[in-house]
């Protein structure tokens, strides 16, 4: 019988030690590769962190700065990003401006959050440089390393529409509607407007946050630029969503 009972007592230790040392699920926080992970606690289906070696820094397609009033200037630079599906929270970047002697004349530093979008436009407002002439804008990711690229199920952030833009005639302003579709509703959504000319050159930009859109409604978006706007041919509008 002591046989028997001590025979049990092992069998089961040993299923146990099977049990967590050979068949124990992967998990993407325990220092290894395992399952169906491309590396180590990344890729894969199991794991959200992309790894970094399969990661694209996001590419600057062009920066440019707008003159708000003299001495300011509004900047926006255009970001593709290249990693489908996924997004990175926390990127630090940097704006700097240059006359036309390539001597700086305005700097500007913030972090932003780049959602699994293709087209993300970064923008800064109001950045001053006194009597200069801005004739350069230089726009920067200054993380080290680089950022942290996650994957974004689709349905865990929710995407907002807008309606056709309509502008007065000297595009001093422009007005839409930021719609929301879904049931839930929608938190701080920033919304960004491009204007550009007749050869696709972004020639003035703006931001509007609306801090809540219920859902099943909409709320009026209206940009604005005091001293009109000349040369418009086309409107862009980019709501970019929290995830």
């Amino acid at each position: 019988m002591y046989s028997g009972v001590g025979a049990v007592i092992i069998f089961i230790l040993l299923l146990v030690v099977y049990q967590t040392f050979f068949t124990a699920p992967s998990t993407c926080f325990d220092g290894k590769q395992n399952g169906s992970e491309t590396g180590v606690d990344c890729g894969g289906t199991s794991c959200s962190l992309v790894c970094a070696a399969t990661a694209h820094a996001p590419i600057v397609e062009w920066a440019r700065a707008f003159v708000v009033n003299p001495g300011v200037y509004n900047v926006v630079a255009y970001v593709k990003n290249n990693n489908i599906g996924a997004g990175a929270r926390g990127v630090p970047y940097s704006f700097s401006l240059y006359d036309k002697n390539n001597i700086l004349v305005g700097h500007r530093e913030g972090v932003a959050d780049i959602p699994p979008l293709q087209t993300v436009p970064i923008t800064e407002a109001n950045i001053f440089v006194g009597t200069s002439i801005v004739a350069r804008t230089l726009f920067e990711f200054t993380s080290e390393p680089p950022a942290t690229w996650n994957k974004v199920p689709q349905g865990s952030y929710l995407l907002l529409t807008t309606s056709q833009p309509t502008h007065t005639a000297d595009y001093s302003k422009l007005s839409a509607t930021l719609v929301n579709n879904n049931v839930a509703e929608v938190k701080n959504v920033t919304v960004i407007a491009i204007l550009y000319d007749r050869d696709n050159v972004a020639i003035a930009t703006s931001r509007s946050l609306v801090p809540r859109v219920a859902g099943k409604a909409s709320e009026p978006l209206v940009f604005t630029w005091p001293q009109g706007v000349s040369g418009v041919i086309r409107s862009e509008i980019i709501v970019l969503p929290s995830f």
